[in-house]
């Protein structure tokens, strides 16, 4: 049942390519534009909604490793723009000045900077709100880190600003651990 359903999605995202090609415009793409690798043209089509990451239009009952692999095949354009939703729902909570996100293999890493008006600080009730926020997004994010750190505000920035000019995440693999294991360790 699995390789019929592999079958035709390959088949559905192939036409879908060729399409495109053929009218030159179908998927947004024009003749100007550089060609659109396969998870491109899978992020293109129509989601359930207008956010949803490549984890959220994945069935309820879908494993944890076959979680793990779809944040595992994430190209840095997808986790960035992944990480950008985040940091937008995170900056909607009233206490929080700006946030830095990066999301790698399923765990994400946010950084804050809180209003100034603001001086509790962060305490587990507004770890839970910012958790609740990243999960708002994606609902499959459970490893999540936050920090109120001003170095390791600027280091996570740093690294999310690295993910734009990288061909793949695991380039950014051993720089994501270390920032993890600080947080983590605070």
């Amino acid at each position: 049942m699995k390789k019929w359903f592999l079958s035709l999605l390959c088949l559905a995202v192939a036409g879908m390519a060729l399409t495109g090609c053929a009218s030159g415009n179908a998927s947004g793409v024009s003749a100007t534009q550089t060609p659109m690798t396969t998870s491109e043209v899978m992020m293109n089509t129509p989601s359930p909604s207008p956010t949803a990451s490549p984890m959220a239009t994945m069935s309820p009952g879908a494993t944890d490793s076959a979680m793990n692999a779809a944040m595992a095949d994430m190209t840095p354009a997808e986790a960035g723009r992944l990480a950008e939703q985040i940091s937008e729902a995170v900056e909607r909570i009233s206490e929080v000045d700006d946030a830095e996100v990066i999301v790698h293999n399923g765990r994400v890493l946010v950084a804050v900077e809180f209003d100034d008006q603001y001086s509790a600080g962060l305490d587990d009730r507004m770890k839970q709100t910012i958790v609740e926020a990243v999960q708002s997004v994606d609902e499959n994010l459970t490893d999540v880190e936050v920090t109120d750190d001003d170095t390791l505000y600027g280091q996570v920035k740093g690294l999310a600003e690295r993910v734009a000019n990288v061909t793949g995440l695991d380039e950014l693999a051993d720089d994501f651990g270390d920032l993890w294991d600080r947080i983590v360790g605070r």
